[in-house]
This record gives structure tokens, C-alpha cells and sequence, in this order.
């Protein structure tokens, strides 16, 4: 490989270069001349000093043409020269060859003409010499002063006064043609280093360039392909296997729980894991795989030139293998699975996009069916993912055109019968389907991230809802209780989104109250309070949903400020009838009024159900013994019907 010449070094090597270069061409032309020059000066000259004369100035072209090959194999070698001593040898003995024929050459005083015609043939090669050394000083000077000042003087000595004036003519000459020169050499010298500061330039551009492209392309923490890498590398790898009619593997791979290792552990733990596992995942792939991180903690694996699918799977089997072991973050050891979907191009037409949306879809599956494992798309899992995505499409649809509305379950007082208050669930007024309950499309929202928009059309929906049935004289400590969903509330203030409505819709806070679940809370238990507070101050009231069936309950008791706690449906079905759920309800009912907090029954279906729950200190329940969801005009008329205290008591007391 060629060596690096630093700085001026370079120049120096590029002018050596230019000099060589003309040195070799200069040899083709002076043959010819001398012999032309031997020829013009015939007889007056005698054979012997013409014959001595053309041999010393052909070897010393001879000795041009040794240096500069000399020179050429050096360069090709790699070599950077920056010194060369043969060359200028060769220069300034081919300027004494041709200077010597003043002296030896040259005809009597009587052949001034000839005198003069040999001195047009030095300036012709001087200024030969002139183009050839105009990037070397040095070698402009071993050529021209020995070339001039030897006729110079052999002239000026001569006793003819002609020829004496032709001489102190080429000191003339000589200054001119260096003064020239200078100019010459400025500008060829100022030219190579203005081409070498621009390539310096280039590449330290393109350097820059390079390393810019390459952060874009990196995943900062973990140092491997981000998504709009691997974007551009599955693109390419799947138009090779479509040429190639090869097989790529495409494998999505997803740490299960990982957001326990955060929560537990810390952020910076979990970053540390993520580069753990990279590192170990990365050890077992072949060196021309790909793996990229495409956030958080998900992984995508390339895999190509595979045989057939099963190849693909084996390769996601060995990289689940690789996570038995535990992985050591910070001095502890660390427990986590994957879940990895594969998915390859043997289906017709799937392209990049496609392939990562199935290996995508798959590792969803694998999530579903108990983590740890490996799931491969295949053509049934496609019709079904077809299916999913023409949901979502409805979904979003329906939010559209507004068919997914609020419909109100009543809460009623235990010990007076009357509607109190009523949770807005979701329904969705399908068109041919009628009205669907939250199980036809609320988990689907949930896997989309439509929930966020579905809680937010409720939320406003129910506070339009307060609104009307405080014109139909509900009393003000009616409440339309909204669940809030964990996605929407990890989304910035969601108390806030809620009271900015409140305030722009002149809708009293006191009238509305936001469920949450443990999960909603769980993540973020400090900024879960600060949110909670914020509620309460406005007057928003809280209760916490699902009461019992999270491993945390009591503990949103000890640190949230909750108004209520519902009693989840599974714990009332088989009141009165299993005496552990009977035990819990009533230890729940003792608890809540022990501190302070009241208690709402859900799924409430019988009388007796609803009489033992007042026992148990119950204040308030929700259930079918009174009414399922309602539209709001059945929920008015129930409000008002129940306003009449002949219809205290009445269940299922629809108008």
C-alpha cells in the first residue's frame, strides 16, 4: 500500500514527479536536435569534436532516461521520494554535454553566424528545461547556470568581438528567463498545494461525512444497526433473494418484562442489560448477519442465505438458548426471556416492510401464548393478522364517524335505592351489528394504542353527559365516573387534558370521577400520586378499580389518594355462596370503612347479593339487578324515576 507523504512533503513529491516525467519525454526530441546541430555545423567543425560532442550529449540523455525508470519503479513501489540525486545528476551533466560544444564544437571566429544559430539551440533547451523544472527551484539551477554560464564564458573569451557581444547577450537572457521561471514556478507550486489542500478537504468531508452517516445509522447505546439501517439492509437483502431465489430470515426479538428491570433496578441497570444482551446475541450470529436494535427493547435479527424456513427458526431457537444463563448488570445477576416472532420471504410478494411486520406480528403471538418461546408466521397466522388489521381500520373508523359512545351503568345507594352516580362504559353502535360491548374491541384498542382516543371521546362524551342531566335537576353530588386506561394515563397529564375540558366545557369537576387500575399506576407510583392530588384539588374524585385482583392493592391504598375501591365482579358473583369470596368482600367493605374510603360493589345481580352487601357495610353497587349500560335518555329517566321515593328500592327499573 502506498505510504502517506505529510504536508509539503507531498508537494515536493508531486513536483518531483513532473520533473521526472518531462525529463524522460525531454530525451525523444533531443536526439533530433543534435543531430540536426551536427549536421548544420558540417566541415567548419572538425568529425572527432562533432562525433565527441553528440556522444556526450546522447549519453547524458541516456542517463535521463536510467533515472527517470530508476524513478518511475520507485513510485510504483509505493515509495515516496522526496529526495533525488541521480536525477539531478542526470540534469546537470546533460547541461555541461550541451554547453560543452562551445568549446569543442564550434567552428573558428570566422563562422559567427554558426555561433549564433548554436545559441538559438540553448535557449530553445532552456526553455525546455524551463517548463520541465518549473515545480523544482533546484533543478531549474543545476540546468540553466551550468548550461549558460559555460557559453556565457566561452564566448566572452572568444576573440571575435561579435561573438564577445553574443556573449554578454546570454547573461541577459538568463536573468530574463529566471525572473520568468519564478513566475512559472509560483503559481505550479501554489497549484499542487491548492490540490492537495482541497483533497485534505475532501477527505476530511467525506470522513465527516462517513462518521456522521454512521451515527445516524448506529444505535447510540448499543453501537448496532437502528432501524433506518436496517431499513436499507433489509431492502437490499431482499432484493438479492429475489434474484437469487434464496431464502431470508427475518427475526423479532422482544426481552419479556423488561420493564420490571427499569422499575426495580433502574434505568441505567437496564441499559446496561440491553448492551449485555446484545453482545451475547451478537457472539452466535454468522458475520455476515445483521443485528439491530430498533428501540427500547426489541431486537431485529437478518439472517440470509438460509436453506428454508426451518433454518430461520433454528437460528431463534439457539438465540432464546442464550438467555438461561443470567446476565451480570452492576454486580447482580439478571434473569430475563425473549420472545422472538420469525418470519421469512417464502410467501409471494412480501417485501421489507411486510416481512418485519410479520416477524412482528409473530413475536406478538409469541407474547400471547406464555413468553420464552418462538413463534413463525405462517399463512394461517397471515389470514388471521388480515383480519386484525381490517378491525383496526373499523375501529378507527367508528371513532370517526363517532359510532363508539358512552353508555351508563347506574350506581346505586345500597341503603336508599337511588342512582347516585353511573360508570360511562365504552359501546360501540355498530351499524349491522348493533351495539357491541367493550370485549369486541377494547382489547384490540388496547394492542393499537387506539385506547388513548377511545378514553379520550368518552371522557368528553360524559361531561357533556354531566352536563344534561344536570339540566334535568340531578343533585351536583352525582357522579359520571370515567375509566382512564394505563396507556392514557402514562401519557402526559391526563388530569390535565380532563380539567382544561371541564373548564372549557363549564362542566362542575364535582360531577365527574376517573377510575384507575393498579396496572394504570403501578409503573409510577410517585407521579401516579402528584397526578392523583392534582384530581383531587380540582375536585375530580378517584376510585381504584378492580379492587383485589392486583398484588398491589393495598398498597394504592397507603400511597394514592383514593375516594372509592370497586369490588371486583369476580369476588361478588359467588357471594354468599363461597365463603373465601364471601370473606374477602367483607373484609374489603371493613377495611375501606376503617379508613375512610367508600366501597362500590360491581356485578351485582341478585337481592340477596345487594342485601349482604349493605350488611357487610357496602354503601354503594352496580350491576344487572338494577340496569346494564345504558344509553344517556334511559339514564335520565331512571335519575328522575328514582327521584320519586315510591321507586326506592325498585331493581331493573327501566322506564
Amino acid at each position: 500500500m502506498p505510504q502517506e507523504a505529510p504536508g509539503a512533503a507531498r508537494v515536493r513529491v508531486e513536483c518531483l514527479d513532473q520533473a521526472s516525467r518531462t525529463m524522460v519525454r525531454g530525451v525523444a526530441p533531443t536526439l533530433p536536435a543534435v543531430a540536426i546541430l551536427v549536421l548544420i555545423l558540417g566541415d567548419s567543425v572538425p568529425l572527432a569534436n562533432r562525433l565527441a560532442w553528440a556522444s556526450a550529449t546522447c549519453l547524458a540523455n541516456g542517463l535521463n532516461l536510467v533515472a527517470g525508470w530508476s524513478y518511475g519503479r520507485r513510485r510504483a513501489a509505493g515509495e515516496v521520494v522526496v529526495r533525488w540525486p541521480l536525477g539531478m545528476t542526470a540534469a546537470i551533466l546533460e547541461a555541461f554535454a550541451w554547453s560543452s560544444a562551445a568549446i569543442i564544437a564550434l567552428p573558428s571566429d570566422d563562422h559567427v553566424e554558426l555561433r549564433a544559430i548554436y545559441l538559438l539551440f540553448m535557449c530553445a533547451v532552456s526553455s525546455t528545461n524551463l517548463v520541465g523544472a518549473a515545480a523544482l527551484r533546484s533543478y531549474f539551477y543545476a540546468f540553466q547556470i551550468p548550461l549558460m554560464g559555460v557559453v556565457a564564458l566561452a564566448f566572452a573569451f572568444d576573440g571575435d568581438q561579435t561573438t564577445r557581444l553574443i556573449g554578454f547577450a546570454v547573461p541577459l537572457y538568463f536573468a530574463t528567463i529566471t525572473m520568468l521561471y519564478h513566475e512559472v514556478n509560483q503559481k505550479f507550486v501554489s497549484e499542487i498545494s491548492l490540490k492537495y489542500h482541497n483533497e485534505d478537504l475532501l477527505t476530511s468531508v467525506s470522513a465527516a461525512n462517513a462518521q456522521l452517516t454512521d451515527l445516524v445509522m448506529r444505535d447510540a447505546l448499543t453501537g448496532l444497526a437502528n432501524r433506518t439501517a436496517l431499513s436499507d439492509l433489509l431492502e437490499a437483502a431482499v432484493a438479492r433473494s429475489r434474484r437469487d431465489r434464496s431464502v431470508i430470515g427475518l427475526l423479532y426479538v422482544d426481552l419479556d418484562r423488561f420493564k420490571n428491570v427499569n422499575d426495580s433496578l433502574g434505568h441505567h441497570a437496564g441499559d446496561a442489560l440491553l448492551v449485555e444482551v446484545a453482545s451475547r446475541v451478537k457472539r452466535c450470529l454468522r458475520a455476515h448477519d445483521v443485528l439491530a436494535r430498533l428501540g427500547g427493547d426489541e431486537f431485529v435479527v437478518l439472517v440470509d442465505r438460509l436453506g428454508d424456513s426451518y433454518e430461520a427458526y433454528l437460528v431463534a431457537e439457539r438465540i432464546r438458548s442464550l438467555f438461561t444463563d443470567p446476565f451480570e448488570v452492576r454486580g447482580r445477576h439478571v434473569y430475563v426471556t425473549p420472545s422472538i416472532g420469525v418470519a421469512t420471504n417464502l410467501h409471494a410478494g412480501d417485501g421489507a416492510t411486510q416481512l418485519l411486520s410479520h416477524a412482528d406480528a409473530a413475536q406478538y403471538r409469541a407474547k400471547e401464548s406464555g413468553r420464552n418461546r418462538v413463534e413463525v408466521f405462517d399463512i394461517e397466522f397471515r389470514s388471521a393478522l388480515a383480519r386484525r388489521i381490517e378491525d383496526e381500520c373499523a375501529v378507527v373508523e367508528a371513532l370517526a364517524a363517532g359510532e363508539i359512545v358512552p353508555y351508563f351503568q347506574p350506581q346505586v345507594d345500597l341503603l336508599s335505592g337511588r342512582i347516585v352516580g353511573a360508570e360511562a362504559l365504552a359501546r360501540w353502535e355498530h351499524p349491522e351489528r348493533g351495539v357491541l360491548g367493550a370485549p369486541h374491541f377494547i382489547p384490540l384498542a388496547e394492542e393499537t394504542g387506539l385506547i388513548a382516543q377511545i378514553d379520550e371521546t368518552i371522557i368528553m362524551h360524559s361531561v357533556r353527559a354531566r352536563l344534561v342531566l344536570d339540566e334535568l335537576g340531578a343533585p351536583p353530588e352525582f357522579r359520571i365516573w370515567c375509566n382512564v386506561s394505563p396507556r392514557q394515563f402514562a401519557r402526559v397529564a391526563p388530569v390535565e387534558r380532563l380539567a382544561r375540558f371541564l373548564e372549557k366545557s363549564g362542566c362542575d369537576a364535582r360531577g365527574i370521577g376517573i377510575e384507575i387500575t393498579e396496572t394504570a399506576v403501578f409503573a409510577d407510583m410517585e407521579s401516579a400520586a402528584r397526578e392523583l392530588a392534582n384530581a383531587r384539588r380540582l375536585g375530580i374524585a378517584i376510585a381504584l378499580d378492580d379492587f383485589g385482583t392486583g398484588h398491589s392493592s393495598l398498597t394504592m391504598l397507603q400511597h394514592l389518594p383514593i375516594d372509592e375501591v370497586k369490588i371486583d365482579q369476580s369476588f361478588v358473583r359467588d357471594l354468599g355462596v363461597d365463603a373465601t369470596d364471601t370473606a374477602i368482600v367483607r373484609h374489603v367493605a371493613a377495611l375501606a370503612a376503617d379508613l375512610g374510603v367508600r366501597v362500590v360493589a360491581e356485578g351485582v345481580q341478585s337481592p340477596s347479593q345487594a342485601t349482604m352487601l349493605a350488611t357487610f357495610g357496602c354503601n354503594r353497587a352496580q350491576g344487572f339487578l338494577w340496569a346494564p349500560a345504558v344509553p344517556l335518555a334511559d339514564l335520565a329517566a331512571m335519575v328522575a324515576r328514582t327521584a320519586n321515593p315510591a321507586a326506592v328500592g325498585q331493581p331493573n327499573s327501566l322506564p
